[in-house]
């Protein structure tokens, strides 16, 4: 493994944020825009369309961790890389404040935050499409 490989780490770096924007910003926002237009629908179709925007919040669960695991095991090699003796690997660890030479694994908050999220969105899904109340009045 190069040096040149840190490029592809900082790419990851930059992937796991847009994963998170989607799961934690684009998905919920696109499942209140779809509920309210379907507010008009029978219970039937707007069910349908919740058991899909659930299926969406679950999938993108599974995508968004696995991105997230994928990086902390992309630093975990790039940990290696600077035990090994590469100075950019161990420049940009010591920039980042991480440990050189060990395994790093995502912060225990990281995990309860995302699972926090997900039921968030799930109960969010529910009431939007079956629950809510869309009249002013």
């Amino acid at each position: 493994m190069s040096e040149l490989d840190v490029f592809g780490y900082i790419g990851m770096n930059r992937s796991i944020f847009a994963t998170f924007f989607l799961c934690g910003v684009l998905m919920p926002l696109g499942v209140v825009i779809i509920a309210y237009l379907f507010r008009n629908f029978p219970t039937v179709v707007r069910g349908g369309a919740m058991v899909s925007a659930l299926i969406g919040v679950v999938m993108l669960t599974f995508f968004s961790m696995g991105a997230q695991n994928a990086f902390f095991m992309m630093l975990t090699t790039l940990s290696e890389m600077a035990g090994n003796g590469s100075e950019v690997a161990t420049d940009f660890l010591t920039s980042a404040g991480m440990p050189i030479g060990e395994t790093i694994n995502p912060p225990g908050w990281m995990m309860a935050l995302s699972l926090v999220q997900v039921v968030i969105n799930l109960v969010l899904t529910v009431y939007v499409f079956l629950l809510a109340k869309w009249d002013n009045s």
